[in-house]
């Protein structure tokens, strides 16, 4: 109750609590935040505050004693009296602006009420008779036996939920979830394992309160029977007996446990969605480990999946013919399937290109950014918010704003009959999301004149007087703010080598002119208007020449950013396909050379909160329509084959499978051979006429 009235109080140590509840947060967690935390965006004060990681992200515990000498930290404060465990917190450099009453309010009520705070003292307790300088570990474990519908926890006083294991008494800890604790100083931070239930809690205390059971591996769906006894070893029907089929039905997935959190609800506690920057942590800290889970699997299972091309094995074997086939191919892949993967963003380029050469070349390329303003967010914010404390709200709304244009543009056809279409979902700097997205239209609906494209598409102001809401929306939200050294704002972002990366200002022109080497360059009159935008130190005057081209019916209808340009070269086209696939640089400038494409792909990656949440809330982040068909191309003996490590094949074995199978491009010439009519069809086109 007392963290729930400082996070709907609206007096000024409420509002200092939300301002500053990270810190708080992390002044009473029980483990530490490890990742890198990328603090950027936020240096120069301007914007809303945005949390963002970089790399991987992990919660660590110390021993259960301080060094000698040493100020305690995290759950060893906790084993402490209140009024001491008070000054250290409060004494500490990186708490010097908090309220001391509000310290105290909180952690009074976390050690009345929070299981983890019993659970150290009673490893306490157990180790009280050891000498200060006795080294064990102590097991904080879970009884999987427990009613795993509830979220509360196990009764603290259970005999086998904590387990001092003494240096060679041949006790170890039954599951590799378990907490491990030492009893003293001199052994590393040790890493909380994300599938233990006490994960969130131990660290999100000022979300957890009393220590609620978070997700764990064997959490039952609410509809779900008890798991069956296993069969027995020697059962041949083992697969049946066990329900194996429906087993991914009975047990929530991570995934599914963090969405189902992220989701106000009437009859439960709003105050995770008060929490502010401390919800944007949470966010990013949930995704960020249901990925990292993701990625483990990949590691555990496709690590034994070897790829490699059929000469490569030949000559393996010509060098020696006991060549062993674990030393062959990539050990760990990430495949193309797997959202943001190098592979992945390969694998799209390339359809979409195929798209484009079916059709001919696209028409329009969109690109539309979330409003935070958008008065569906607003409507929907607990009082006292701004938008940028609810990542959640953010995406949700979005996601149904980009739901309906797609019905807008692809199903009632307001700006033309259109054949096809590819999206994509990036994030901003600061997070916020934002749709590429490439039109194709039908021959009947191409802009091929100047005045086709003026009848869709404008980049001018429109009349004040007998267009004002329109008017207005221009100025809100798709002018670019005047930028470099000549206009005071030297450090916009768009400035690089003291130019606009995005060519601001244009060059006024009378009419719109189809070029053969760039998008089309749309009118842009000199009327003599100039309008001001931004307020006070950032107030400026702008004309013709900075308004960003835009569709007014979409403009009108989406009220956000939303950037239209008509495709009038194959130049644009290529430039739009790199810039909509560029994915990581890193990760893409180490393709190819990484032995562990996971690990690589998680030192490269950086998450938001609206990032994070997407992802939670399983939304796309990619489209295509209509679908495409994958072709192999390759060299006679380059194709490339795989093979189970756990089978440990023979070479020669592995060198048979591949002959005696056709690959796509081998089974098409054979189909040349077989019939006449196939070799009036190039390889692209053979899937739509032989099936």
């Amino acid at each position: 109750m007392e963290i729930l009235n400082l996070l709907q109080g609206q007096d000024h140590i409420a509002k200092q609590f939300r301002e500053h509840i990270w810190q708080y947060n992390n002044a009473l967690a029980m483990t530490s935040l490890g990742c890198k935390v990328d603090d950027s965006v936020n240096r120069n004060g301007a914007g809303p505050y945005v949390f963002k990681v970089h790399g991987k992200l992990s919660h660590k515990a110390g021993s259960l004693l301080p060094p000698e000498g040493q100020t305690p930290l995290y759950s060893q404060l906790y084993i402490y009296d209140g009024a001491e465990a008070l000054d250290y917190r409060m004494g500490h450099t990186a708490n010097h602006n908090l309220h001391r009453g509000t310290m105290q309010t909180l952690q009074d009520t976390l050690f009345n009420h929070h299981l983890g705070v019993q659970l150290y003292k009673q490893a306490l307790e157990l180790t009280s008779n050891m000498p200060p300088d006795q080294q064990c570990k102590i097991a904080l474990r879970f009884d999987e036996s427990t009613d795993r519908r509830q979220y509360n926890l196990p009764t603290a006083a259970a005999a086998n939920e904590i387990a001092v294991i003494l240096s060679g008494d041949g006790d170890q800890p039954q599951d590799a979830h378990d907490i491990i604790l030492y009893h003293c100083h001199g052994e590393p931070l040790q890493r909380i394992s994300e599938m233990h239930p006490l994960y969130p809690s131990l660290h999100y205390v000022l979300l957890f309160p009393t220590g609620q059971l978070g997700w764990h591996k064997r959490m039952l769906c609410a509809d779900a029977d008890d798991a069956p006894a296993p069969a027995a070893a020697d059962d041949e029907d083992a697969v049946e007996n066990n329900n194996q089929v429906s087993r991914k039905w009975r047990y929530v997935t991570q995934a599914e446990w963090f969405r189902y959190r992220l989701f106000p609800r009437v009859d439960e506690s709003l105050h995770l969605f008060m929490a502010g920057k401390l919800l944007q942590e949470f966010i990013v800290d949930a995704w960020a480990i249901t990925e990292q889970s993701r990625l483990t699997w990949v590691k555990l299972n496709q690590a034994k999946l070897r790829v490699y091309h059929c000469q490569g094995i030949a000559d393996a074997i010509a060098a020696d013919p006991t060549v062993d086939t674990a030393n062959l191919g990539q050990p760990i892949i990430l495949p193309s399937s797997f959202s943001g993967s190098t592979h992945n963003m390969i694998q799209h380029c390339q359809d979409t290109l195929a798209i484009n050469r079916y059709y001919h070349g696209a028409d329009l390329f969109l690109t539309a950014t979330a409003n935070p303003n958008w008065p569906e967010i607003k409507a929907e914010l607990l009082p006292g918010q701004k938008p940028s404390d609810r990542p959640d709200l953010i995406v949700r709304v979005f996601h149904a704003k980009m739901k309906e244009m797609l019905n807008d543009i692809h199903k009632d056809g307001i700006m033309g009959r259109t054949v096809a279409r590819v999206w994509t979902i990036e994030f901003q700097k600061r997070g916020l999301p934002h749709m590429h997205m490439i039109i194709f239209f039908h021959p009947d609906a191409k802009l091929r004149t100047p005045e086709e494209i003026d009848s869709l598409l404008s980049a001018e102001f429109p009349d004040e007087e007998k267009h004002p809401e329109l008017f207005e929306l221009v100025k809100s939200v798709m002018v670019h703010t005047p930028c470099g050294s000549e206009h005071n704002n030297p450090n916009a972002p768009c400035i690089e080598k003291e130019k606009c990366t995005k060519n601001f200002p244009k060059l006024f022109q009378d009419q719109t002119v189809v070029t053969t080497d760039s998008y089309a360059k749309l009118c842009r009159r000199d009327t003599g208007k100039k309008f001001k935008i931004g307020q006070g130190d950032s107030e400026r005057e702008v004309d013709n020449r900075w308004v960003v081209p835009y569709c007014p019916w979409l403009l009108w209808k989406c009220r956000c950013h939303i950037n239209v340009e008509s495709i009038a070269s194959i130049k644009a086209i290529k430039y739009i396909y790199k810039y909509v696939y560029k994915g990581h640089d890193r990760t893409t400038m180490q393709f190819g050379t990484c032995q562990d494409e996971a690990q690589l792909y998680l030192d490269a990656r950086y998450l938001s909160g609206c990032e994070s949440g997407w992802h939670i809330y399983e939304f796309h982040m990619h489209e295509e329509s209509p679908s495409v068909t994958h072709l192999q191309v390759h060299l006679e003996g380059e194709d490339l084959i795989s093979w189970d490590e756990y089978e440990a094949p023979d070479a020669g074995d592995v060198i048979k499978r591949a002959v005696s199978r056709n690959t796509k491009l081998t089974a098409y010439f054979k189909e040349n051979e077989k019939y006449p009519e196939a070799r009036n069809l190039l390889y692209q086109d053979f899937p739509s006429k032989f099936v």
